[in-house]
């Protein structure tokens, strides 16, 4: 989605073959920030419903009885979280307690880079 807006920003044509990387670089930027702060955002948010007792938390927490449905299962937002940070759930939600070590794992989101 964010490199379509960009191209639309240029008026570069899905025909034309134009790469990724000379779309970033005429707009200005390294790599594509729009997903980035994204993942940063619901990062913290995390980090935010973790630390308090709320309804959310509850919510966000909880398991539903029953049988799932047929198909593919659809994408979790806890296991996007996983997903983002690397970690598995365990050290996510123990991570998530202690301010300073999960600021660094979400200041270290898109470089590459696994918090220590």
């Amino acid at each position: 989605m964010e490199m379509w807006i960009y191209r639309r920003m240029q008026r570069i044509s899905w025909k034309e073959k134009v790469t990724n990387k000379k779309v970033l670089e005429s707009v200005g930027l390294q790599r594509p920030e729009l997903l980035l702060t994204i993942q940063r955002r619901k990062m913290k948010y995390y980090d935010h419903l973790r630390r308090h007792d709320s309804i959310q938390k509850r919510i966000l927490e909880g398991k539903i009885d029953g049988r799932r449905g047929r198909g593919r299962r659809r994408q979790t937002w806890l296991g996007n979280i996983q997903e983002t940070s690397q970690m598995n759930m365990c050290e996510v939600c123990e991570t998530a307690l202690d301010r300073r070590r999960w600021r660094t794992v979400t200041a270290h989101l898109g470089y590459g880079m696994a918090p220590s």
